[in-house]
């Protein structure tokens, strides 16, 4: 950068160019062409094969504003430059702009000129070429090349350096203009100051002559001044700009200009960190360090030297101490004032000693992991009573960074102050982010019984948290009542978790007439739980764009109810890229609906994983153990859910138990859920009673459950009945268990039946059985169709048994396939019902093995089928 003054500038009797220099920016095409050859540059020019200006870029070809000289700004996406704002002069900025037009922007550095240019030139002059020479004698062949085309923009940022020696001369820049070239050029405001003539008395001869050519250069140019500081229209226009740096500079446009902040931050920073190195700024360093920490605690102010002088040694030390062969204490604090840019420093100067760190240092340290904690040291002074802290931004950085015990003595000092409400209320809040649910509700508590409404509904929050809905529903209310429109939102949320539909709906509303976009996902929610699935789709199609997270989850879980189950996994899938592990256990259904059980524990365990003590997580990976075949973890993780109070966990746990014929837990297990209600425990204690043949005990439950409704009680009062030898009486409950939709029976009272030899009468109950997805029921149709000879009809109906997962049915085939005299075909099914892990199938094949001579094999199916008979007894039984 350009930075010795305009005077020293002009003053300066360096050795004159001995060459003029055409220079090709991007190309790399460098012409150099001696004094003695000005008279013909333009065959100079012609010679270099710049004639048909190939070499020189179009305006609209040049478009990385870093390239035309503007202020690199912190680099975001790869950018280092950020959105341009409409500055208050481009209108006439625009107006300006023709042919033979000379434009000079003169504004304090970093007041944006250069930017304002760029942005104009690449707007209007798209189709120009852009001539920007390295210094005032390379402007000589701009006139020329006009030669070849009338349209080229001489682009001469930092004017000054293009009137120092060699000095761009006036006649020249007259030639270019009225051959119809356009100029825009940038110039410091101090820089302009020092053309004024009253310095002329003062100036030696040949440095009133440069001054003299230079005011005759400006004389030709239409001026426009450039404020630093940025009107309340442009800050204004500012605020509507997406890019977070811009933002980020307005926040501090009271004090700074915005492009001043922006350009000055990132060198200011890197000045700062350069500092530290042995023999270079380390004191200063740690008095910017110590400024900036100030700020981070919350103090807004500006601190004293004193303060600054009695904490910054801490920093010095921590780097290497006097082996950084520090500066003076004055040096370092003139090094750190230095001004950059207008009113931009490492530190700030206010009056009477006091200093605040630049803010740029304090945002980009607040948001870079590499820096660590502030230092005790700077926490004892920042909260020894003598300066006015911000007590919520103190709270705030203490939360999260754990340190609560300086946002306790932060918050007790505010109410020795007499703001007890306050000062309360931001340690529950400190507390709270710390994830010390019990100190927070101890705080909140306080605050509210003080008045506090905010304290009241985050107190609820805190309920929420500790899983009391009967206190956080409390509070809640009590605040929606007094007018709080996030307790109401909040109050809905707890009623609709408790299916308390109606009443929900009412809060809501109250939320929704108070203007609350989010309350709107919270009624589609609403209409989601009333099974009200095209309205509330609706709703959160509508809301998606501001509230994705919510609408997919939503849009997922009617897909789920749907039975639309790879429809709804993207939904799902995409909450669950936001963070949102409670869409986990819904993922998990959906895999295991469309049978990838494997899938679905992964995922009901990654829940688990992270909701240890939630029961439906754990209840759910049990569950889909279970589907696995694999017992042993159901059973632990069925346990689990239990302990916590789930009572389907503990039905479920009784099932795997009876089936396993450990009766006497399975019967501790149901009888738990019984004492709950859980009409499926008194259903499978029923069974389990009478496998067990305790049939006093069965009879008295299955009577409670035939009052309650239950089909199915129907069903097992008939194989209680026909358990007991009372046939005709079996057949009467099964009859009517039949009757009243349990087809499924009619395969019991197709049993008995057959074993009374009534194969006819049992043959229309097996049918009906069967066209329910009975298999079983296809096995027995197809062995009375075997005894009447009717061979055809048994091979198809014993097919179809095992088609629809009897593996029984397969030894049945290979057995009548045996008897055929077919015994390839009977291996065939045999071999089938082996993979079916059947061990009557196992049995047969090792009798077939046998006879034909392979008797290893047939040891080995032998030893196959005692292991499969063993498990085969504790098969899973469906209640």
């Amino acid at each position: 950068m350009y930075r010795e003054s305009f005077k020293s500038g002009f003053g300066n009797h360096a050795e004159a160019h001995d060459h003029a220099t055409t220079f090709q920016q991007d190309h790399g095409v460098q012409v150099y062409i001696g004094a003695g050859a000005t008279e013909n540059i333009g065959a100079a020019v012609t010679q270099a094969r710049l004639a048909d200006l190939q070499f020189w870029p179009l305006v609209r070809d040049r478009a990385d504003p870093i390239k035309w000289g503007v202020h690199p700004d912190p680099t975001r996406s790869g950018l280092r430059h950020v959105e341009y704002v409409k500055r208050d002069i481009d209108p006439q900025l625009t107006g300006l702009i023709s042919s033979g037009s000379f434009i000079l922007l003169i504004g304090d550095s970093t007041a944006g000129k250069t930017r304002s240019a760029y942005e104009v030139a690449q707007q209007l002059l798209g189709n120009y070429r852009v001539f920007m020479p390295l210094d005032g004698s390379e402007i000589a062949i701009a006139p020329e090349l006009l030669r070849h085309d009338s349209r080229i923009l001489l682009w001469l940022d930092d004017l000054d350096v293009f009137l120092a020696p060699p000095a761009v001369s006036v006649r020249t820049v007259d030639d270019f203009l009225q051959k119809g070239g356009v100029i825009i050029s940038t110039l410091r405001a101090e820089r302009f100051n020092e053309l004024s003539s009253r310095r002329d008395n003062v100036a030696p001869d040949a440095q009133r002559l440069l001054t003299r050519n230079a005011r005759q250069v400006i004389s030709r140019a239409e001026k426009i001044i450039v404020n630093r500081r940025w009107s309340n229209n442009e800050v204004s226009r500012a605020r509507s700009v997406s890019d977070p740096r811009v933002a980020d500079a307005v926040a501090h446009s009271d004090e700074y200009g915005v492009a001043e902040y922006l350009a000055a931050g990132p060198q200011l920073y890197d000045e700062w960190r350069n500092a530290w190195s042995p023999g270079s700024n380390p004191r200063g360093a740690a008095l910017v360090s110590s400024a900036i920490d100030f700020k981070r605690t919350g103090l807004n102010k500006p601190v004293d030297i004193g303060a600054l002088a009695r904490v910054h040694d801490y920093y010095l030390q921590a780097r290497g101490g006097i082996r950084l062969r520090p500066e003076t204490f004055e040096s370092a604090l003139a090094w750190a004032t230095e001004p950059l840019h207008a009113t931009t420093s490492l530190l700030v100067p206010y009056e009477a000693g006091f200093y605040k760190a630049f803010d740029y240092l304090v945002d980009k340290v607040a948001t870079d992991e590499e820096f660590q904690e502030i230092p005790d040291p700077v926490w004892e002074e920042a909260l020894s009573g003598k300066w006015d802290v911000d007590f919520h931004s103190v709270g705030e950085y203490s939360a999260q960074t754990g340190r609560t015990d300086l946002a306790e003595k932060a918050y007790r000092v505010a109410e020795g102050s007499g703001d007890e409400v306050a000062g309360a209320f931001h340690l529950g809040y400190v507390f709270a982010s710390a994830g010390n649910i019990d100190q927070a509700e101890t705080w909140y508590s306080r605050s509210a019984s003080n008045g506090s409404l905010h304290a009241l509904t985050n107190l609820g929050g805190v309920y929420l948290k500790k899983r009391d809905l009967l206190q956080a529903e409390k509070c809640f209310l009590e605040a929606a009542r007094r007018g709080d429109v996030k307790a109401a939102f909040n109050l809905a949320t707890v009623l609709l978790s408790q299916e308390r539909i109606e009443e929900a709906g009412s809060w809501c509303s109250v939320a929704e007439k108070s203007g609350m976009r989010e309350a709107r996902v919270l009624r589609a929610d609403i209409f989601l739980a009333e099974a009200e699935y095209e309205r509330a789709r609706e709703l959160y199609l509508d809301m998606a764009e501001q509230y994705p997270r919510q609408v997919s989850s939503g849009l997922g879980y009617i897909a789920l109810q749907q039975g639309e189950y790879e429809t709804a996994i993207p939904h799902f899938e995409s909450v669950l890229r936001e963070g949102n592990h409670a869409v986990l256990l819904n993922l998990a259904r959906c895999y295991s609906e469309l049978k990838n059980n494997d899938r679905a524990v992964d995922l009901a365990k990654q829940y688990v994983d992270n909701h240890p003590e939630d029961h439906v997580g754990l209840f759910s990976l049990a569950y889909y153990f279970q589907r696995c075949d694999k017992l042993s973890e159901a059973e632990q993780y069925y346990r689990a859910a239990s302990d916590l109070g789930d009572v389907k966990a503990a039905t479920n746990l009784g099932n795997i138990l009876s089936n396993a014929g450990r009766d006497d837990e399975a019967e501790i297990y149901y009888k738990l859920a019984l004492a709950k209600n859980d009409s499926l425990a008194r259903s499978g204690l029923a069974q389990l009673y009478r496998k067990t043949e305790k049939f006093s005990a069965a009879i008295p439950l299955l009577r409670e459950l035939i009052q309650e409704g239950s089909v199915e009680a129907y069903t097992e009062m008939g194989r209680v009945q026909e358990d007991l030898g009372r046939s005709n009486l079996a057949i009467l409950w099964l009859k009517k268990a039949v009757d009243m939709g349990d087809k499924h029976a009619g395969i019991r009272l197709g049993y008995i039946y057959e074993r009374r030899g009534e194969p006819r009468k049992a043959t229309p109950y097996y049918r009906m059985a069967a066209e329910a997805g009975e298999a079983h029921a296809y096995m027995h149709l197809g062995m009375i169709f075997a005894k009447r000879g009717e061979k055809r009809k048994a091979v198809d109906l014993l097919e179809e048994a095992f088609m629809l997962g009897d593996s029984e049915a397969a030894s049945r085939l290979g057995k009548f396939y045996w008897l055929e005299g077919d015994p390839g075909k009977s291996e065939e099914w045999l071999r089938r019902g082996v993979e079916a892990r059947d061990a009557t199938s196992m049995k047969y094949l090792a009798f077939l093995l046998h006879q034909d001579g392979r008797n290893r094999e047939a040891r080995e199916m032998m030893e196959a089928a005692a292991d499969a008979g063993s498990k085969e007894a504790f098969a899973e039984r469906n209640p």
